[in-house]
């Protein structure tokens, strides 16, 4: 009872061949996973700079950290601008109030004006806000809004008398 001999003949370079394949299979693998990673990336990334379809962003991380006053104390105008700048605190935290509150009152942003009765008796501060808020209906970007906003109510600054 000995060892059989088979009739089959040995492929000669049979190394080379399951290199070959082993090979596929690693860069398949790895083809695959770049894929995944791809998608995840596409679907987790931020949203890049805002467009038509993906207006200024209403919601984010703002600079003025106090909650706006309540629509419900003001009337018309007024009582517009505040729930406007709650509906879109982002883009009214971006603005830059002509006013001049922030030099004179230490205020942040133009979203300051609303946290507080400052917004309520000043016209510049009311006007900016429906004005922001018309060009962000529109889908306007964060950038255009600023821009806008900045040429039409830009007026240098001039110091409070002082009695």
């Amino acid at each position: 009872m000995g060892k059989r001999k088979s009739n089959k003949k040995k492929k000669s370079g049979g190394k080379k061949a399951s290199a070959g394949k082993t090979l596929r299979t690693a860069s398949a693998f790895i083809a695959v996973i770049l894929m995944v990673l791809g998608g995840v990336y596409v679907y987790t990334k931020p949203p890049g700079r805002a467009t038509a379809s993906n207006p200024a962003p209403a919601m984010g991380q703002l600079v003025e950290n106090r909650p706006v006053l309540s629509s419900a104390l003001f009337t018309g105008k007024t009582a517009l601008a505040y729930k406007y700048a709650a509906e879109i605190p982002k883009v009214i935290d971006s603005q830059f109030c002509y006013c001049y509150c922030k030099k004179d009152h230490g205020h942040k942003s133009l979203l300051t004006c609303f946290t507080s009765m400052h917004g309520s008796k000043c016209e510049t501060c009311i006007e900016e806000v429906i004005y922001a808020y018309q060009l962000y209906q529109e889908g306007q970007s964060l950038d255009k809004i600023v821009v806008a906003v900045d040429k039409k109510f830009y007026r240098p600054y001039k110091r409070p008398r002082r009695l």
